[in-house]
């Protein structure tokens, strides 16, 4: 089953954690958008909350520089975490203002520096480019231009709209250095950096390291002259990450070479002590350049996540080893599929008979023709034949291949490739075989932002859904595969991977931790694993499986329905053709507006939001 048109639209264009739908056979596992809070609206219902508000996301770093008379590019996600839409066009329009503090209020600044001839007006540098629903994200681009005197310039910007105020939440400040030849001569290219997330015990020290690019002109050195440190960013208090082994209270590291020459990596070398007390805490750390000036793009967000003691039976022996998943992924239409690899890999056959070798970054074509039932590869200019379906993989077990006719850059993939016809329904498919945590770390439900109890509950769930078509082998038994990339859990690979280090971190946090219920036990499904039914959000309440599936609460008891005032839709449409499983959202299982703001909100934790929305479950980790 594809995607609701409307939840796609919203998925392909946020940034902020979304969902994709899914929907697991009579099942129906679907996930789609997240979003709000309630708590106790009773309790809260004299408290005025302005409709238009907002949570700035993703943005480019807060110090920026140039030549004086030079200009950057800017941009700043921003998530409507209101009940208004924000308008592109007409009489409310929202847009981005050059503002300043007066007081604690936000007015417009009419002196702003930074002013651009690209801006709409004088004291707009941008507008909108489409409508943002609520729970949507703003994706807002502008151009700042550098004064023609040389010195520093602090400034702030928000969203306002027209004839009500400036968003709350929505303002933001950037420090705009002209005119700095010394310190443009060092730059960074952070990678997947520039938001580190790390899990730690509390009150417990540990080493990390953290390596970057040096994209500037001029050569680091590690201590003396030239020498470049990393620090933390508010020297006004002693960081809640101080330890004894930091260089002094502020400088918390030095480069582990002694020097790192432009287009080189540098690592970083530091220690940390975290938190004594349970939650999750952030604090920007920063490369300096020589002079203790911070580096372009030098800025880099820690976050340090200190775990409560969660609610997970430790049941590794249950299944012994990582379970391996087969997925579905494509069909080919015309039976032909391009591979490649960046180390040699070799082609078998199902049957373990050897087709190539092929060295690092060659070529192999695999065709299936339904006429005569025969594979044919070519490689390294040679064909060869058989009946049996086809099988790529790494020597090194840690290649990654890639499907070379498919478009980049979600066609790579860890583990092997098979492309096999499936007699049942007439078509070709190319089928990833790899392990499960492999499988997480490249699956597309969500993004890389949000708590990271959230990513961590979307990780055991989907872990749960994943595992319970691999154990039980019958959903997708006839086409040789155990779950599908798009209408079970949409999974797009290492290219997905390398776009979401959180959602992994969430994933290795939570290793072989499933939902799992007495009423689920069966031969095969020795685990017990349950249905993990999630959708978007709810009409106040989950639905029971009676309710919308008609099935019986005996064999499903852990879906009979729970109150959901945090996950309710804030937008429309949830007609009652969606309770009974019309569209996308079946409001069965979890809500993930409900699961984004416990954890946002109320700061719940991963093993409290499954426990709550799966009746009577219990989270246990089945492999080690």
């Amino acid at each position: 089953m594809r995607l609701h048109p409307q939840t796609e639209r919203r998925v392909r264009a946020a940034t902020y954690p979304t969902l994709l739908t899914a929907c697991a056979g009579i099942f129906f596992l679907c996930a789609a958008f997240v979003m709000p809070s309630t708590a106790t609206a009773a309790t809260k219902a004299k408290i005025y909350v302005p409709p238009y508000r907002a949570q700035v996301m993703n943005r480019t770093p807060d110090l920026l520089q140039s030549d004086v008379q030079g200009t950057v590019v800017m941009s700043v996600d921003i998530l409507n975490t209101g009940t208004k839409t924000w308008k592109a066009k007409g009489n409310t329009l929202t847009a981005l203002n050059a503002a300043k503090l007066v007081g604690t209020s936000l007015n417009v600044n009419k002196a702003t520096k930074l002013y651009d001839k690209s801006w709409g007006t004088s004291v707009r540098p941008s507008g909108l480019t489409k409508d943002v629903k609520p729970g949507e994200t703003a994706h807002v681009t502008f151009t700042l231009h550098a004064p023609s005197k040389a010195g520093e310039y602090r400034e702030r910007f928000a969203l306002a709209t027209k004839g009500i105020d400036f968003i709350n939440g929505s303002s933001f400040e950037v420090l705009y250095i002209a005119g700095s030849p010394k310190t443009l001569s060092y730059s960074i290219d952070p990678g997947l950096n520039s938001s580190a997330t790390y899990t730690m015990a509390p009150g417990k020290d540990k080493t990390f390291t953290l390596t970057v690019t040096n994209t500037g002109t001029t050569t680091w050195q590690r201590t003396g002259t030239g020498q470049v440190v990393l620090a933390v960013v508010d020297v006004t208090k002693q960081s809640q990450f101080y330890n004894p082994l930091w260089i002094s209270k502020t400088v918390i590291g030095r480069l582990t070479a002694s020097q790192v020459k432009p287009g080189k990596q540098g690592t970083f070398k530091f220690a940390i002590t975290a938190p004594k007390t349970y939650g999750e805490f952030t604090e920007q750390i920063q490369v300096l350049a020589p002079g203790l000036t911070r580096a372009v793009n030098g800025l880099i967000q820690l976050t340090i996540e200190v775990p409560s003691p969660s609610n997970v039976v430790d049941s590794s022996a249950t299944l012994g080893a990582e379970p391996i998943v087969r997925v579905g992924m494509v069909t080919l239409t015309k039976g032909t599929a391009y591979f490649t690899a960046p180390a040699a890999y070799t082609i078998q056959d199902s049957a373990g008979v050897a087709l190539a070798s092929v060295a690092a970054n060659g070529v192999a074509t695999v065709t299936y023709a339904t006429a005569t039932g025969i594979y044919t590869v070519i490689a390294n200019g040679v064909s060869v034949t058989t009946k049996n379906p086809v099988r790529l993989f790494g020597v090194d077990p840690a290649t990654i291949m890639t499907v070379s006719s498919w478009k980049a850059p979600y066609n790579q993939f860890r583990g092997t490739l098979e492309v096999r016809f499936t007699p049942a329904t007439g078509v070709t498919w190319v089928i990833n075989e790899l392990p499960m945590e492999s499988y997480l770390a490249g699956m597309a439900e969500t993004g890389n932002s949000g708590p990271t109890e959230f990513l961590k509950t979307m990780a055991v769930a989907a872990r749960t859904y994943a595992l319970f078509h691999d154990l039980r082998k019958t959903k997708h038994a006839d086409e040789n595969y155990d779950i599908n990339a798009t209408t079970d859990q949409v999974y797009l690979g290492y290219g997905y991977e390398l776009k979401v280090p959180n959602l992994v971190a969430a994933a290795v946090a939570t290793r072989g931790v499933v939902a799992t219920h007495p009423a689920a036990l069966s031969e095969k499904n020795i685990v017990g694993t349950i249905v993990a039914a999630y959708s978007s959000c709810t009409d106040g309440r989950t639905h029971s499986s009676k309710e919308v599936w008609n099935l019986d609460l005996v064999y499903f008891p852990y879906l009979s329905g729970v109150p959901d005032p945090v996950g309710t839709c804030t937008t429309p449409p949830y007609p009652s053709t969606y309770i009974t499983g019309g569209g996308g959202n079946h409001m069965v299982g979890m809500s993930a507006f409900g699961a984004l703001h416990y954890a946002s909100d109320q700061g719940k934790t991963f093993d409290w939001i499954l426990t709550y929305y799966y009746t009577g479950i219990t989270l246990k980790k089945v492999y080690p």
